[in-house]
């Protein structure tokens, strides 16, 4: 289970780094016109982070459940 809340948050920071990068071509080459896949990797970090966010939520929803049975 701890498993999933560490896979959670590595994809939640490879979302983050993506989205730095991204946001960098966008800010360096935005005035030159070509968008359109630095648009697309913003969308995508977009995902990443959420999809990383569900999972911590799922991994900690999980451990919460196996305490109780504990408890």
């Amino acid at each position: 289970m701890l498993d999933g809340v560490s896979q959670g948050l590595k994809t939640i920071e490879t979302g983050f780094n993506r989205l730095d990068r991204a946001a960098t071509r966008v800010a360096r080459d935005g005035a030159q016109g070509e968008l359109a896949g630095s648009m697309v990797d913003l969308l995508r970090a977009r995902h990443e982070v959420a999809a990383g966010a569900a999972v911590v939520r799922t991994a900690d929803d999980m451990i919460g459940s196996v305490l109780d049975l504990l408890a």
